[in-house]
């Protein structure tokens, strides 16, 4: 450059002392002055700004130098102007902020394929398009990032290696090889990160994930990832491979989560940590573990629940099903430079046929979930520790579905039942209504799967004993009970009127527990022909109910029309068979 060292020496200690007070000075910003140190850099570079805009006009009026000159002072004008941008943005003054990053852009934007412009053009149109999907205008967010994107690719595509801010301040002996190219690789990998989130954010969910493992993969390769964050984002990541039933990949983020917290864990205590820094550092740990162990426990259910709708479906369907995960490149989400191959050989990504299939799912699931429950304790986290509870419960239902021995699959159902009858004698409905309506509807549904065993059980048995019948009462009593606390809880002071502020799926849930009420009290089985009165009047109570509330609720009940066919006859027949026990009364 032909810029005097002096004068070139003189900003560069201007923008490093700016420089510090972001990135260290900041730290130790008090609560109640938060931005003391972004301020004093910002009047740094004001100022730092000012002296550029006249030293340019200088320049340009003496036209000398063909314009090198020009173009230094117009490079760290744009270096600067972002700089101040990202602090006003910082700082909570979004309007100048955006107003000094679009004069950082329109100044490089002739310049922006030169290695020294690359850095303040890609850098400013990351930052604007984050300040436009904060104001949720996530079109306009997308396309400058997407401009991001495509000048980062076409200044590699011409062989060009960037320069930063540094290497234009120090001689040729000061230019550390590589850096600009740092710098570029780290920019291009904040673009991904927030094309990620925008892409969520305007429903592209396959585009958002391709983006999420771009981010994660290059973090990964440049060692410039923060171990906790990288584990929780990729572990999170594999919840949406499992919604779309690709266990295979979703396996190997949860694998390649585990391992970084692995590694962390190792080193993770330092020498100059304080007690209370170590204590704070291994509670951090443990926490972010325990979410890991969720989301792996997440994994085998999915598993099992997509074995178990697989197995219902039909050979077209499972086709149709199978053809986007086919499709995927095996190598598209993966991450190559990490040996993981020991976690995720722990468990099978493949689809479950038979109960020996899903037995080694089923302890993995317990194995993870425990885990959990070692952190998650009802005194401290009663919400999570009631979502690893509720977990359990579903692992015990999916189970169920594998056993081929009906008195096993009515162990589990049973299991199923005490943890949600658990989490209700633990939680008080009036603080965590939502978490027991979904314990008194699961356990409901419990007993009503072990009714079934029962009664098919009775079925072949020539001769019924008493205790058959008295614990099929029994069933049906307990699963009774849940329901009406359930529907109980949606309903008016009449006890029959759901709630308006219901949403359609609440109500169709009270609509199913109307259902099984009916079905429950005339399944009752009792030689006393007054207590069978009082089963079937209480039946056809709730069949009727049921199809009074479809009848209102037609929309709701659109997907209930087989149950509304069945309730309706029963409407139609109990009326009968109320009239006959009448007949047998004694007088």
């Amino acid at each position: 450059m032909v810029i005097a060292k002096e004068i070139l020496t003189d900003y560069k200690e201007v923008y490093e002392k700016a420089t510090k007070y972001v990135n260290e000075e900041s730290k130790n910003d008090p609560p109640t002055d938060p931005f003391r140190s972004h301020y004093a850099a910002r009047e740094l570079l004001l100022q730092l700004k000012e002296n550029l805009k006249n030293a340019l006009a200088s320049v340009v009026a003496e036209e000398a130098d063909d314009g090198q000159d020009d173009f230094t002072y117009i490079v760290l004008h744009a270096f600067v102007c972002h700089d101040l941008g990202r602090i006003y943005v910082f700082t909570e003054e979004i309007e100048t902020g955006e107003r000094l990053l679009q004069e950082s852009l329109e100044s490089i934007e002739p310049y922006k394929m030169k290695p020294e412009a690359i850095i303040p053009y890609v850098g400013a149109l990351n930052e604007i398009g984050m300040v436009q999907a904060n104001r949720s205008e996530y079109k306009k967010a997308f396309e400058t990032l997407n401009k991001s994107e495509q000048a980062y690719k076409e200044f590699l595509s011409i062989g060009n290696k960037a320069i930063c801010i540094t290497d234009i301040f120090g001689t040729p002996e000061e230019i550390e090889e590589g850096k600009g190219t740092k710098e570029l690789e780290g920019l291009y990998t904040l673009c991904t990160f927030y094309l990620a989130q925008t892409y969520g954010h305007l429903g592209e969910l396959e585009k958002s994930a391709q983006y999420c493992h771009l981010t994660l993969r290059r973090q990964l390769d440049s060692n410039t990832y923060e171990p906790i964050d990288f584990a929780l984002n990729a572990a999170t990541l594999s919840q949406y491979f499992i919604g779309e039933n690709m266990f295979k990949e979703a396996r190997h983020h949860l694998a390649a989560a585990t391992h970084i917290m692995a590694e962390y864990e190792a080193n993770m205590l330092t020498p100059e940590l304080t007690e209370q820094q170590r204590a704070d550092v291994t509670e951090t740990f443990k926490h972010r573990y325990a979410d890991v162990a969720r989301c792996w426990a997440k994994y085998g259910l999915a598993l099992l629940s997509a074995s178990k709708e697989r197995l219902y479906n039909d050979e077209e369907e499972k086709v149709t099903k199978d053809v986007k995960r086919l499709n995927v490149d095996p190598n598209a989400y993966r991450f190559p430079s990490l040996k993981i191959d020991l976690y995720e050989n722990r468990v099978t990504a493949d689809y479950c046929l038979t109960f020996d299939d899903a037995k080694p799912v089923y302890h993995f699931v317990c194995d993870w979930l425990d885990q959990a429950k070692d952190y998650y304790k009802p005194e401290t986290e009663a919400t999570e520790y009631a979502k690893v509870i509720k977990d359990f419960a579903e692992l015990y239902q999916h189970i169920a579905f594998f056993e081929e021995d009906p008195a096993n699959q009515a162990k589990m159902q049973k299991r199923r039942a005490k943890y949600y009858e658990d989490l209700l004698e633990l939680l008080n409905p009036v603080f965590y209504m939502g978490i027991c309506r979904e314990c008194w509807y699961g356990a409901g549904l419990s007993y009503c799967a072990i009714l079934d065993i029962k009664l098919d059980a009775l079925k072949e048995r020539r001769t019924p004993q008493p205790q058959d019948l008295q614990k099929i009462n029994q069933t049906c009593q307990k699963a009774i009970k849940n329901f009406l606390d359930f529907a109980k809880s949606y309903t008016d002071k009449d006890g029959a009127t759901i709630k308006a502020n219901a949403d359609a799926e609440e109500q169709r849930n009270v609509l199913y527990a109307y259902f099984h009420l009916g079905r429950l009290h005339f399944k009752m089985i009792t030689p006393d022909l007054s207590v069978q009165l009082e089963n079937m009047n209480n039946s056809l109570k709730y069949y009727k109910l049921f199809t009074d509330e479809c009848a209102a609720r037609k929309e709701v009940a659109e997907t209930l029309n087989a149950e509304v066919g069945v309730c309706r006859e029963m409407v139609n027949l109990l009326p009968l068979k109320i009239a006959n026990i009448k007949k047998r009364l004694p007088k």
